[in-house]
């Protein structure tokens, strides 16, 4: 009972922390618990440049994340740590903040999405904040079991600054661990492993 109560509170502090850091705009990816998602993507934009993000889904309804993109042509970088809690099978609510310029903005928003056969899979999200917005749809084509291609168009605006246009990129699954699956009902035990 102290394990489980211990765990709840670090998840509880890591969300809270999440909420008031820095946060979301990554491709939503369908992760089993355990799983470390990283993507590498390009963009051709109003402002061109690349991101890259790590998403890890802790439990069967909360996956965290972290993103850091990069408009070369502006100069200018934006940092984005969120979480997302899933709710119904393809339904997301999702919270975080985005520092750009020595500016820190929160956010929430939500993400929904679907499998349209074997290897095709969308997406569509949209989060805002105070000076803050993002839409962006997009659609993951399985290239293996663990390699997704990714194609999304996204709309971003943190106060004055936008970048609207096409990102392309690509997503590698990692299994590093995370809360035993056989173990639903009880969510003390946690298992890590590579």
């Amino acid at each position: 009972m102290l394990k489980k109560r211990t765990k709840t509170a670090a998840v509880s502090f890591f969300c809270t922390y999440l909420m008031l850091g820095t946060a979301l705009a990554a491709p939503v990816k369908n992760l089993e618990i355990g799983d470390l998602n990283v993507d590498f993507m390009i963009h051709n934009s109003s402002d061109s440049g690349s991101n890259y993000n790590f998403d890890y889904k802790i439990t069967h309804s909360l996956t965290v994340g972290f993103e850091k993109s990069n408009w070369r042509s502006a100069g200018y970088k934006a940092t984005e740590t969120y979480a997302q809690f899933n709710f119904g099978p393809s339904s997301r609510f999702i919270v975080g903040n985005v520092s750009m310029d020595s500016h820190s903005k929160p956010f929430w928003g939500g993400a929904t999405g679907g499998i349209l056969n074997e290897d095709w899979d969308y997406y569509a999200s949209q989060v805002i904040g105070s000076h803050f917005r993002e839409s962006q749809v997009g659609l993951n084509y399985k290239l293996t079991d663990d390699l997704k291609t990714n194609f999304t168009y996204r709309i971003s605006k943190f106060n004055d600054k936008k970048c609207d246009g096409f990102y392309w990129g690509l997503s590698y699954r990692f299994n590093i661990g995370g809360i035993d699956k056989e173990n639903d009902g009880d969510d003390s035990e946690v298992m890590f492993g590579i």
